[in-house]
């Protein structure tokens, strides 16, 4: 994955302390809002990263400098609630690495990822992680006790950030499973399962699009177009026959032979396979203009 150097000068030095936090945050704007509130240091207020709804990653400020992001411990009598941050109290920005996500009002504001931010999310703190270890011979453990939210930090300021949706259980199984690998192994992962994602979700939408045809065969309206467009298979249709020839070339055998390859799909044995076969499909379908 990339990351685009955006830097800003609004931070500071760290003082002397090692990283031992990757915090994580939510914005109430666009990247286009967060960087220009970024560049202006009498804002106060900088990350050293920020992940698009698209998955795009921005760095703002050099890991070895302080981002001004965490704010500041509201007073000890609240007592954050993340453990670590109990331990080390001071300002939690000279120890921490801050990840803001773009999550402007309406969408993503209560933390729900896209797919793509999410799996940039993922590599971006294992990248973290292999940096940190790199610059300061620290290893960050990318658990639940060193990867936190702004409101385990602050929780009367920022209650919910990075927001109630924010995918905890997914992001810390998955880097659980990251921890057991170098950068270069993950990015690869990283690259192998965002593929195979985006496939499926290829696959399926053009098994959704022949269903929605399939139904409309039996309409008095819509009958002969739903059945012309889907004869526009028939020319790869014995590709993704499980048969040696497609015989029956009539638009609902077209139809339940797809719906078959999906079935097939959604098993183990046959997964892989059956995705092969459907994307050959919905490409195939995006060219005529089914898709």
């Amino acid at each position: 994955m990339d990351i685009n150097q955006t830097p800003v000068t609004s931070y500071s030095n760290r003082s002397g302390r090692i990283p031992l936090i990757i915090v994580n945050h939510i914005s109430a704007g666009s990247m286009g809002s967060m960087y220009n509130t970024f560049k202006n240091p009498s804002n106060r207020a900088s990350s050293h990263f920020g992940i698009s709804r698209k998955g795009e990653i921005v760095q703002y400020v050099p890991i070895q400098q302080a981002a001004w992001t965490q704010g500041k411990i509201q007073s000890s009598e609240t007592r954050p609630i993340a453990p670590i941050i109990r331990q080390h109290m001071g300002n939690p920005n000279l120890y921490g690495v801050s990840i803001e996500h773009e999550g402007y009002a309406g969408h993503g504001i209560q933390g729900d990822l896209t797919e793509e931010q999410f799996w940039a999310t993922c590599w971006l703190h294992k990248f973290i992680q292999s940096e940190v270890e790199r610059l300061y011979g620290h290893r960050i453990e990318l658990n639940s006790h060193h990867v936190i939210g702004h409101f385990q930090i602050d929780a009367i300021g920022k209650p919910v950030c990075p927001g109630l949706l924010f995918p905890w259980a997914n992001l810390y199984s998955e880097l659980a499973y990251a921890s057991t690998m170098s950068l270069e192994e993950y990015t690869e992962q990283i690259q192998y399962k965002t593929s195979q994602q985006s496939n499926k979700a290829l696959a399926f939408a053009f098994v959704s699009r022949i269903k929605d045809l399939k139904i409309k065969l039996d309409s008095p309206i819509y009958g002969k177009e739903a059945e012309r467009k889907i004869l526009l298979m028939s020319p790869v249709m014995e590709e993704l026959s499980y048969s040696a020839y497609f015989k029956e070339v009539t638009a609902r055998g077209i139809a339940e032979r797809i719906e078959q390859v999906y079935d097939n799909a959604n098993t183990v044995r046959w997964e892989k396979e059956g995705i092969r076969k459907l994307i050959i499909g919905a490409n195939y379908a995006k060219q005529m203009g089914l898709l």
